[in-house]
């Protein structure tokens, strides 16, 4: 191999080392960036559910009030409906009172009347 063509190729060699470098750093520049992106729509993400979190936390203080005033307003009516009876009355017959305790069991109660209601 002459003395040309040994320059040649080393030249060639390099060209092709420097292109690789290019490349390299370009897919590395490029990873970055991905990276960054979806490091930003995972916090985005984050953000979202724990507004949902919040949210179902809310409505769930809000459903403890509604079984307390359920409790409170049943036996009021069930107070009123003795004393209407005591009276020679005939009230309407009294909504029923919740048949659990904890707002754990009241929720699941109602979870499972609205899913046997829709299916009728």
């Amino acid at each position: 191999m002459s003395g040309q063509s040994v320059e040649r190729l080393m030249e060639i060699v390099l060209q092709m080392k420097i292109n690789l470098t290019h490349v390299t750093e370009t897919l590395y520049q490029q990873t970055f960036e991905i990276r960054e992106q979806l490091g930003a729509v995972f916090d985005e993400e984050t953000h979202s559910l724990e507004v949902c979190l919040k949210a179902l936390d809310q409505k769930l203080e809000e459903c403890s009030v509604c079984i307390a005033d359920y409790r409170r307003l049943h036996m009021k009516l069930t107070d009123m409906h003795r004393k209407l009876v005591q009276l020679g009355a005939e009230p309407n017959a009294l909504p029923p009172p919740l048949p659990v305790q904890s707002i754990e069991e009241v929720i699941a109660w109602r979870l499972g009347e609205l899913k046997n209601n829709s299916r009728a």
